[in-house]
């Protein structure tokens, strides 16, 4: 078997032209198809980590309560659905609630309204890792329950520096309007696409402002330290917080997931049912990604069109360099034939001389595919206000090549070439010895 073998890698090359033709119609598949799974995978990962860093949690919590007739965005009982989450998901269980609103922010006669997220700087310190401050720093501003940390195109818009007043106004879950003053404790940027323009300031202060309860919050992000088992984990919670009195539901579309993990700012209107409730909304990271998955899945979809082509076009190259090869090689047919070889292993030694050619060209194109992805990712800048920022990995394209992923490319390969070289090459198994011997078939 093994001479068998050796013999088909031999005869790869004997029509060197024809064999390198082909042969670059399935390295430049198998590079399409490695850029593909390491684009996909890379976006994946990279959105993925950048939600969970600024604005998702392994699961996300979000809803409405209903109280005195009206119903709010946001939550209330934050501490009993904390004890809940570590109760059931496990003590390591993080869990960070936060407040979002949005407000008017004057200084010097300009004026802008911003998205504010409110935060327990003592806990929540997975943001500071991802900032560079141009001024001050996340310790100063952590001091100052009155603080506010703008990104640096925002403080800019204002020519806010560090140290200056802001005056704030919103209208609360009244309906009424209500004012703050924050100081300037730091100016920041970030590669976190899901960061840019997040202007930061103490939970208790966006409670204060929007005249909400002291146990209430926007959204809560819970981080699982497995997070293998979401899914199970979610309907676990759900369950129990069920049993403690919430109205518990999943989002029934990946959109209405991203609606729940961006939760708007804080409004109310009429309750319908008329009685006092807190309705809860448990997204996992999955739901939330699944748009993400779509886009990249549609994306991925138009390159593997272009290797379909390809290879429709290999197929047909495969069907004629076979029949050539028998006609070429009649006599050696012939010959074998006569010593004893049967039909299947006439058959046999073409098929996998076509698939030996496969396989060489394929690794070489999932090779050259792997480093292309490296060398982008290493070294190729991409602006991270254009349109790929979303992909982007401290400023580079999120590419991921991975083995396997390269290994099912070969094989798919393989069995391609496999399977479109059989007829063409049982027909050349099938010529008698005296006819091959004898004439040109």
């Amino acid at each position: 078997m093994g001479n068998f073998i050796a013999l088909a890698f031999k005869n790869v090359f004997r029509n060197g032209k024809r064999s390198f033709t082909l042969g670059i119609n399935y390295a430049i598949v198998s590079l399409i198809l490695t850029l593909l799974f390491a684009f996909s995978r890379g976006a994946v990962t990279n959105v993925s980590t950048s939600l969970v860093r600024a604005s998702a949690g392994h699961i996300t919590v979000s809803g409405q309560y209903a109280k005195d007739g009206r119903v709010y965005n946001g939550m209330l009982r934050v501490k009993d659905i904390e004890a809940a989450a570590k109760e059931v998901l496990g003590p390591a269980t993080v869990v960070l609630p936060r407040y979002l609103v949005q407000s008017a922010v004057y200084f010097k006669g300009l004026s802008k309204r911003l998205s504010f997220t409110g935060i327990q700087p003592a806990t929540d310190t997975g943001l500071r890792e991802q900032m560079s401050f141009a001024k001050g720093d996340w310790n100063s501003w952590a001091a100052d329950p009155s603080g506010v940390v703008l990104p640096t195109d925002v403080a800019g818009y204002f020519g806010l520096d560090n140290g200056d007043e802001i005056v704030v106004s919103t209208r609360t879950r009244f309906g009424a309007f209500n004012t703050g003053i924050l100081k300037v404790r730091g100016l920041y940027s970030t590669d976190n696409y899901f960061m840019k323009g997040l202007v930061l300031v103490h939970l208790p202060f966006l409670r204060s402002l929007d005249l909400a309860d002291a146990d209430s919050a926007t959204t809560m992000y819970l981080y699982l330290k497995d997070g293998a088992n979401i899914r199970l984990g979610r309907d676990a919670l759900s369950t129990a917080l069920a049993g403690q009195g919430f109205d518990v539901s999943r989002p029934k579309t990946d959109s209405e997931a991203v609606a729940a993990v961006s939760a708007a700012s804080i409004k109310y209107e009429a309750d319908k049912e008329g009685r006092d409730r807190v309705i809860l909304k448990l997204s996992t990271i999955d739901e939330v990604l699944g748009i993400v998955k779509s886009i990249v899945g549609a994306i991925n979809a138009v390159g593997a069109l272009v290797a379909a082509v390809m290879l429709f076009v290999i197929a047909v190259s495969i069907f004629i360099n076979l029949r050539m090869a028998v006609n070429e090689r009649l006599r050696e047919i012939g010959t074998m034939r006569a010593l004893g070889f049967t039909s299947g292993s006439v058959t046999g030694l073409f098929v996998m001389e076509s698939v030996a050619l496969a396989v060489m060209f394929s690794i070489a194109g999932a090779a050259a595919g792997a480093l292309a992805s490296l060398a982008v990712r290493s070294w190729l800048p991409i602006p991270s206000s254009g349109n790929l920022a979303i992909l982007l990995s401290s400023g580079r394209l999120a590419l991921e090549p991975r083995p396997a992923d390269m290994l099912v490319i070969i094989l798919v390969m393989a069995l391609f070439a496999a399977a479109f070289s059989y007829f063409p090459a049982r027909r050349g198994g099938r010529i008698r010895p005296v006819e091959a011997l004898s004439s040109t078939f």
